[in-house]
C-alpha cells in the first residue's frame, strides 16, 4: 500500500505547479519509498543478529 501511495504522490509532484505542495508531495513520496526498503534491510539486520526479534513475527525470520 505504501508503494502504491509513494509513486501516486510522487506522480502527483510533477504536475502540480505550486511549489510548496509539489514540494510536499515529493516528499511524501519518496518517504514512502524509502521506508518499503528499510523493511527488508531491518529483517536483514534481525537476521544478522544486530537486533531482537519480535517474538510475534518469528515465523517471518529465518532459523
Amino acid at each position: 500500500m505504501a508503494s502504491i501511495l509513494g509513486l501516486i504522490s510522487c506522480g502527483f509532484a510533477v504536475f502540480i505547479p505550486n511549489y510548496i505542495v509539489r514540494l510536499g508531495l515529493g516528499i511524501l513520496g519518496f518517504s514512502l519509498l524509502w521506508s518499503i526498503g528499510e523493511l527488508f534491510h531491518q529483517k536483514k539486520r534481525v537476521e544478522k543478529g544486530w537486533f531482537p526479534m519480535n517474538p510475534k513475527r518469528k515465523e517471518e525470520y529465518k532459523s
